[in-house]
């Protein structure tokens, strides 16, 4: 239950960093909340998060996740 809980804080915070890091990118649309706007913003950002939850359910990574530990 442990791991499982490290993995979500990881694809929570790998997701408010890309986030952020694609709103300050594009400052000029910042206070614009017009959907069109923020979805290549939302998208970047569970895009990265989904790379984190990939890897922490490949078996056969041993950096993190299902694998880890594993010999």
């Amino acid at each position: 239950m442990a791991q499982a809980q490290q993995i979500l804080f990881t694809v929570i915070r790998v997701f408010v960093g890309t986030l952020l890091a694609a709103l300050i990118a594009d400052m000029t649309n910042l206070m614009n909340l017009n959907w069109a706007d923020w979805k290549p913003v939302v998208f970047s950002a569970i895009a990265a998060a989904a790379v984190v939850v990939l890897n922490a359910l490949n078996w056969k990574d041993d950096r993190y996740g299902i694998g880890a530990g594993a010999e």
